[in-house]
């Protein structure tokens, strides 16, 4: 029953997809028929050192697009810049200062944690390297250094009293301008912690947390109470591809014991999967899809054996999904009906995923009816969500699920 009962008490990673924002204009285009705001996008910003400008003096503009080697990005834009000297306030509150009309920009390249700065410095195209990152409720804060000068570029959200804005601020003083206008492509919001809290047995309570390159899902790590000992333990999941694609995950426990899988395609869907673990033991599972590529059978075996063990069938409709689980000698027969909602994407937040529907479809309801007719519940859920369609907790009679996320 490997396949089907790792769900029934350790709650299923159940993620949504992460929406993204594909914005296609053409920013150069846009911004050089605007007679103003001029947004330019040169990366500027070489050294405080070098801020001699006369802010009476009209400043070259250098016009630049997003680099084309970034195609994920964040831009900020503005049109009237103020410079305040001495010390900057934490709290990214600029007093009165030096107001200077002209364009500016901040840009934040995610693929590469680099920030990039036009016009608010100097006009020389440079991008610095982003060393932390701190995100609170309305304002995300940047830091990065400048010959060894610690320096914070701070973007807030507008509130009922402030308009959106950013401030870089240094140990000298602080820049800031009003945000006029905004533009993202292609950044996505993944998955970096998940908090399993049981309402009656503290015990089975864990925290997975997960670290990305780019998008693809490169570690986990799992706290959680062994169930034997009940002392904290860890277990490690490393990831590997071949490019964009997952060809292997190691698991490996505190006590350095390990079961390693590996993967292998047909028309980029994972056919077959053979796990071998630290002492030894093989087994190897099969999967079949159907014409819209969701999976449609599981089944595996012992490296050794012939018989196979947890054969399922998957059949799907708009809200519902049937599961049927036997065995090679059919000496057991489960039927589940699980009811997910249709209008919720699923996030894989890992490519194997997809051999499992119930790690990440958002059931709100499964029970199932064995082979002498006794029908038994497994759950009723319900599920939160940010405006913007991310799920942030699911929620059942006995447990709940917390989803935080970080933005690629």
């Amino acid at each position: 029953m490997y396949f089907r009962r790792v769900y029934k008490k350790n709650i299923k990673l159940n993620l949504k997809h992460a929406i993204t924002r594909h914005d296609k204009r053409d920013l150069l285009t846009k911004y050089m028929k605007k007679i103003i705001l001029l947004f330019v996008l040169a990366l500027g910003l070489t050294s405080c050192s070098n801020d001699s400008q006369d802010d009476n003096s009209q400043p070259e503009v250098v016009y630049a697009d997003v680099k084309p080697t970034q195609s994920k990005y964040k831009a900020y834009y503005g049109a009237k810049i103020t410079k305040s000297t001495g010390q900057a306030s934490k709290t990214a509150e600029v007093g009165s200062g030096t107001e200077t009309i002209k364009p500016v920009s901040v840009i934040f390249y995610p693929r590469t944690q680099t920030i990039g700065f036009s016009n608010i410095f100097d006009n020389s195209t440079v991008e610095y390297k982003v060393t932390n990152i701190v995100k609170e409720a309305l304002k995300t804060i940047y830091s990065f250094q400048i010959n060894n000068v610690a320096y914070t570029c701070t973007i807030s959200a507008k509130t009922d009293s402030t308009a959106a804005n950013v401030v870089i601020s240094f140990s000298g003083g602080s820049y800031k301008f009003d945000i006029s206008e905004s533009s993202q492509n292609k950044i996505a919001k993944l998955v970096s912690k998940v908090i399993y809290t049981s309402k009656n047995v503290s015990d089975l309570d864990y925290v997975v947390e997960y670290t990305y390159a780019d998008t693809l899902l490169i570690k986990s790590i799992r706290n959680y109470k062994d169930q034997v000992t009940l002392k904290p333990s860890v277990l490690t999941t490393d990831y590997k591809y071949d490019g964009s694609r997952l060809i292997e995950k190691t698991v490996t426990n505190d006590n350095g014991n390990y079961t390693k899988i590996s993967y292998e395609y047909e028309n980029n869907f994972i056919t077959k999967a053979t796990s071998v673990s630290s002492t030894n033991q093989v087994r190897i599972y099969i999967y079949e899809y159907d014409n819209q590529g969701r999976l449609s059978k599981a089944f595996g075996k012992t490296g050794t054996g012939t018989s196979f063990f947890d054969i399922i069938t998957y059949t799907y409709e708009k809200n519902k999904l049937t599961s049927v689980v036997t065995d090679s000698a059919q000496s057991f027969r489960d039927t589940e009906v699980s009811i997910y909602e249709s209008d919720r994407k699923p996030f894989l937040i890992s490519q194997e995923l997809i051999l499992n529907p119930f790690l990440y479809m958002n059931f709100t309801h499964s029970g199932y009816t064995d082979m002498n007719g006794e029908y038994s519940v497994y759950w009723d859920r319900t599920f939160e969500y940010t405006p913007d369609g991310y799920l942030t907790k699911m929620l059942s009679e006995d447990d709940s699920m917390t989803y935080e996320y970080i933005e690629e």
